[in-house]
């Protein structure tokens, strides 16, 4: 195995692009860390790879049906999503300039 390859994530052929799955492997492992400790599960126990790398913290992660600082923005006359007039229901959100 190479140095440089994550061992939580599948490996895929050349040429093979998925969807984002937002980093589901570290949502396992943050349900599974909650569990053991005999909690409930928190918001900052998973934050995606590139919602965390992000150096201009412009990106935010979280449950959109709770008080949450991304379900303030989600709600904000700023915000808006791609598709929706399709009959998609998008759960990525965009907040234009404002």
């Amino acid at each position: 195995m190479i140095a440089t390859t994550n061992p939580d994530v599948s490996r895929r052929t050349v040429g093979v692009t998925e969807k984002c799955t937002f980093c589901h492997h570290r949502l396992i492992k943050g349900r599974e860390q909650a569990a053991f400790e005999e909690r409930s599960m928190a918001e900052s126990d998973y934050q995606p790879a590139c919602v965390e790398s992000c150096p201009a913290e412009a990106m935010y992660f979280g449950d959109l049906d709770a008080e949450t600082e991304v379900a303030a923005h989600a709600h904000s006359a700023r915000a808006f999503t791609l598709l929706e007039d399709l009959g998609a229901k998008p759960k990525v959100i965009y907040l234009n300039e404002g």
